[in-house]
């Protein structure tokens, strides 16, 4: 199977990774698997004022934005990736489905959510909550929904990150009172990966799950470019 040409990420997600000062996993994804990183305009937004961080992001997104690190996924962008996508995908179609599911769950996952599943890539949240609300209303997901440890744990595993800087993460966003999977909330970034299930791993062997198979947890296999 192909890589995935997109990773839609939401805004807690990259909250995370500003507070922690690292962005070097999106880097990996794009120089060396071809994986771009984006976000929705609706993120894009959120991301400029963000609550109690207010606009403390905005150097770190405008960076990422101007490196190619991060794209906003507006319709130009959108309608360049339709050759990849399934048939009947649109812009209209996304915009509509982006609205269903801010039914449900709020504004920046609704639209992220939205984008991977019309365009059937991945999505990278940490919106359990959101996840599970979808899914009880029987809506559809993205195939699957990374982590952000599933991103260091990946980066880590191909040598993109060394293992002071995954515990220089962690540590940051346990300062920080920031979510993360259980497995690290009182190990060692390494000692932590004995008892934490990545869902992004290198292909080996031509590795591919199928799709009927796939749900918001399934791993997903990507090759080197």
């Amino acid at each position: 199977m192909p890589n995935p040409a997109l990773l839609l990420c939401d805004s807690d997600a990259l909250v995370q990774f500003f507070l922690a000062n690292e962005v070097r996993p999106f880097r990996q994804l794009k120089d060396g698997f071809g994986v771009q990183s984006a976000i929705v305009q609706e993120v894009d937004l959120e991301l400029r004022w963000l609550g109690k961080h207010k606009d403390r992001f905005v150097p770190q997104l405008d960076k990422a934005l101007k490196s190619g690190v991060l794209r906003v996924l507006d319709p130009s962008y959108f309608q360049s990736l339709l050759s990849t996508a399934p048939v009947g995908a649109s812009w209209v179609g996304f915009q509509s489905l982006g609205a269903q599911y801010e039914g449900y769950i709020g504004r920046g996952e609704a639209y992220t959510f939205a984008a991977a599943v019309t365009l059937s890539v991945p999505a990278l949240s940490n919106d359990f909550s959101a996840i599970k609300t979808l899914e009880n209303n029987l809506l559809a997901l993205p195939t699957p929904v990374l982590r952000v440890f599933d991103l260091l744990a990946f980066c880590y595993e191909c040598g993109g990150l060394e293992l002071k800087a995954c515990d220089g993460v962690r540590d940051n966003l346990l300062k920080c009172g920031e979510g993360m999977p259980k497995a690290f909330m009182n190990a060692s970034f390494q000692d932590g990966l004995n008892n934490f299930s990545p869902r992004l791993r290198t292909a080996v062997g031509g590795i591919a799950i199928a799709a009927a198979a796939a749900t918001y947890s399934t791993v997903l296999y990507i090759s080197k470019t």
